[in-house]
């Protein structure tokens, strides 16, 4: 859910893969999608990234994990405002009228997907295997299951309703 942009790519090559590492969300290769979009470059001693109209500095050289801490600071704030709620994907949190519920990792990334695809929706299948990839068997009861968990939590904590469509094997969020 990260496009990360560099001139260098050597530069790109080595913050995708330490990104990677430290689990970003960062944009797939195969997909076009994604909520923020970090720009790095270099000017001087500094290593800056610029979001939107929001840059900060890195003093170089500095240890990866100082600016992936800094970098998760900043990105962590940002969120995803639909129809009434933020939703902050990294926090894991979603905030509608000033209140707030936290999310389980596995409806964060629910949530992540349905987002990034609300359009057309995604194919249960390849949300499920996105969401498990380890998993070798494919029960969609269990999609079904954080479905109904998800919904009923934010209804409960937010006093906001969440549904979901599915049709031909394609899960879409309607807000």
């Amino acid at each position: 859910m990260i496009n990360i942009e560099c001139d260098d790519d050597f530069l790109k090559k080595n913050i995708i893969s330490v990104m990677k590492q430290k689990k970003f969300f960062i944009m797939s290769e195969y997909s076009n999608k994604f909520f923020f979009k970090l720009k790095f470059y270099q000017e001087e001693n500094f290593l800056c990234c610029l979001m939107n109209d929001e840059k900060i500095k890195f003093s170089l050289p500095s240890k990866f994990n100082e600016i992936l801490d800094k970098i998760y600071n900043f990105v962590s704030n940002k969120n995803i405002y639909i129809n009434n709620f933020y939703f902050y994907p990294f926090k894991q949190v979603m905030k509608s009228n000033k209140k707030t519920t936290l999310l389980s990792e596995i409806q964060n990334n629910i949530m992540i997907y349905l987002l990034l695809n609300i359009d057309n929706g995604i194919e249960k299948i390849e949300l499920m295997k996105n969401i498990w990839p380890k998993d070798k068997d494919i029960f969609l009861n269990k999609l079904d299951t954080h479905l109904t968990n998800l919904k009923n939590q934010i209804y409960n904590d937010l006093n906001f309703e969440i549904k979901f469509s599915s049709k031909s094997g394609i899960l879409k969020l309607s807000i």
